[in-house]
């Protein structure tokens, strides 16, 4: 059998050769403004920057930290070689890998999924993996904290209604938590509280509540044992606010479970551990103006002085008349000849005001102010300090029934015990005193 020819195996394609120039057609550009003083991170992506000052509205949408250069550098990198290479250098660290802390001035609230699966492993590194297989594998266990992270930001967040506390829960203390791991698990610790009270019954979900919590705690005590400076006030100061969130909301409460009804002192801790901020401010006060918390405590300060009347030191000028005859109070007793001075000072104007979110706020502060020389009183159930106690409590059962109650999960927590409270005054007999209140 003869072999076709060579040329019967190949094929033939038709192939244009224009014999000139193929001039593609105009178009004319849309007019535009060009953005010459966007920030750095745009610049680097190569799109426009809306210039919005603090955060630009693509950064906001991308999930990155928006820098913008000074004006001074601005001005100048046209000009000159080193300013250029400076603003280049800014450029490079401003758009590096997002497992790296950014400075604690903007919001990571629009993070995308993958940013916070980052962000959440390389803040825990291995001790997320150490998790109980309860919870589930290494993955679930990441999920876990991932999902808590995010409905911390997107919804845990939403309810502070002071509005200093809440920007800057919303921008600066996620950016400490990445340095600081037990700040992290404080984080994923509140927001998975959070989703539990909201929607209970899931078991791992539980468990890791109980396991982020756990961790926390131990973090942050191990984190008080070394001296604070300027370096670490800003994340106690943050765990400190949130780590009672959790004595305030537990997962499963009775009114049995009270301690007015178990006589057992330290079911009281939940108020003791109220106090372990003002316990920090006291030791550590000089390093507050330069922390993330130096504008907002300033500003709550100035309501305070006015509210509170600080300048009054002793007497009964303030104070709840009925409260100070009950406690024996002269125009002479100041907070070191009675324990109930200062409690009953700092309660009394709550009672006259009008009950807002506003004064809410400031109400629930009343029990991070007690001595702990007043909480061990509660805990003897001496019947002046309980009379004390349970006027704040019935102000706080009272703003849990306003229609803006749900701004303000604080209020929810506390009023649980609020009732067995009041079941236990009724049983004390005290002076006429007493009864006349």
């Amino acid at each position: 059998m003869a072999l076709s020819s060579p040329r019967a195996f190949q094929s033939t394609f038709k192939v244009t050769l224009p014999d000139r120039q193929v001039q593609t057609p105009y178009h004319a550009r849309r007019a535009h403004k060009k953005s010459r003083n966007g920030c750095l991170v745009c610049k680097g992506r190569r799109v426009k920057c809306d210039e919005r000052k603090p955060t630009c509205l693509r950064c906001e949408n991308y999930g990155a930290a928006c820098v913008y250069a000074s004006s001074q550098a601005t001005s100048s990198s046209s000009s000159s070689s080193p300013s250029s290479s400076r603003s280049s250098s800014i450029l490079r660290s401003a758009t590096a890998s997002t497992s790296k802390s950014t400075p604690p001035n903007n919001t990571l609230t629009s993070l995308s999924i993958s940013d916070m699966v980052n962000r959440v492993r390389d803040t825990l590194g291995n001790d997320l993996a150490l998790a109980p297989r309860t919870i589930g594998n290494r993955d679930e266990a990441l999920d876990l904290a991932v999902d808590s992270f995010r409905f911390f930001l997107t919804c845990s967040v939403n309810s502070i209604s002071t509005p200093q506390i809440y920007q800057v829960m919303k921008r600066e203390v996620v950016h400490v938590a990445f340095d600081n791991p037990y700040l992290m698990y404080t984080l994923l610790g509140c927001g998975v509280l959070h989703m539990n009270r909201v929607s209970p019954g899931n078991e791992s979900r539980e468990l890791g509540e109980a396991y982020f919590w756990q961790r926390a705690v131990q973090l942050y005590s191990a984190a008080l044992q070394h001296p604070i400076n300027q370096q670490n006030i800003s994340g106690l100061i943050s765990a400190s606010i949130l780590i009672g969130v959790t004595s305030l909301a537990p997962l499963k409460f009775e009114m049995q479970d009270s301690w007015v009804f178990t006589g057992r002192g330290s079911d009281l801790n939940w108020l003791a551990i109220q106090g372990g901020l003002a316990c920090i401010l006291k030791h550590a006060g000089q390093y507050v103006p330069g922390s993330i918390w130096g504008v907002p405590f300033s500003q709550s300060h100035e309501i305070e002085s006015q509210l509170f009347r600080y300048e009054i030191t002793k007497g009964r000028e303030g104070l709840r008349p009925d409260l100070a005859d009950l406690c024996g109070i002269t125009d002479e007793t100041d907070e070191q000849t009675s324990l109930y001075w200062a409690p009953i000072k700092l309660l009394s104007p709550f009672m006259e005001l009008e009950v807002n979110a506003q004064i809410a706020s400031q109400c629930t502060t009343w029990m991070g102010r007690l001595e702990p020389s007043f909480v061990n009183l509660c805990r003897e159930r001496d019947p002046r300090a309980l009379v004390i106690f349970a006027y704040w409590m019935g102000l706080m059962c009272s703003m849990s029934q306003e229609s803006w109650r749900s701004s303000y999960t604080a209020i929810l927590g506390v009023s649980g015990g609020c009732g067995g409270l009041y079941l236990d005054l009724l049983m004390i007999n005290v002076d006429t005193g007493f009864n006349k209140i």
